[in-house]
């Protein structure tokens, strides 16, 4: 279970830099079996576009969905990459997170910000409709269609150039805790590419 921000960061690394993934509007999760391509492909209009459906209906059985606030709400809820489980691992509306939009997670953040100077590893960023997690050194974890069409890192443009995108808001998630030693910093990535990794789930576990 994520207890703390740098814990929410060094889970989204791990699966952005570990694992395969694609951007399934309302999955948080689901291994890509023959049995979840179906729901999906009958879930939400935007998996119902046609490009869409060619991209879930190719995925193998080792590509894990995702959307934006479905991959926080996913590892919050337990997600660990079992590719057994028809969710991940992921226990839907567990661990006292409930099932809330993009902008519903946001409204239930502290210290919304929207000064990027002083923002911390682990909080949530947001624009409208979309959300990310800050993990330090400039860096995001985001999934979203654009780019690599998936789980990935991105840049926070509010800090540092390079590709990414500009974001609006940052803030506290209610359910992890913060430290202060989880401020800005230019050591703050490399700390998070460390944090926990020996107890996160590698891909092939079942």
């Amino acid at each position: 279970m994520i207890q703390t921000h740098k814990e929410l960061a060094a889970a989204c690394l791990n699966v952005a830099q570990n694992y395969k993934t694609l951007y399934i509007m309302g999955c948080f999760g689901a291994p890509m079996t023959v049995w979840n391509k179906k729901r999906y492909l009958q879930n939400y209009s935007y998996n119902q576009q046609a490009d869409r459906q060619v991209m879930i209906k190719s995925a193998t059985a080792d590509t894990f969905g995702f959307d934006c606030v479905c991959l926080i709400k996913g590892l919050l809820w337990g997600w660990n990459g079992k590719k057994r489980k028809p969710y991940g691992g992921a226990t839907y509306a567990s661990n006292g997170v409930p099932d809330v939009t993009a902008d519903g997670m946001m409204a239930l953040c502290e210290n919304v910000s929207t000064d990027f100077s002083n923002i911390e590893v682990g909080e949530l960023l947001w624009m409208s409709g979309h959300v990310g997690i800050y993990i330090g050194n400039g860096q995001a974890v985001e999934c979203t269609p654009a780019w690599k069409n998936g789980v990935q890192v991105t840049t926070v443009l509010n800090v540092k150039p390079g590709t990414g995108r500009e974001w609006m808001k940052h803030g506290k998630l209610p359910w992890i805790t913060y430290d202060a030693a989880g401020s800005a910093s230019s050591s703050a990535a490399a700390d998070t590419k460390t944090s926990s990794v020996s107890e996160l789930p590698t891909p092939g576990d079942i």
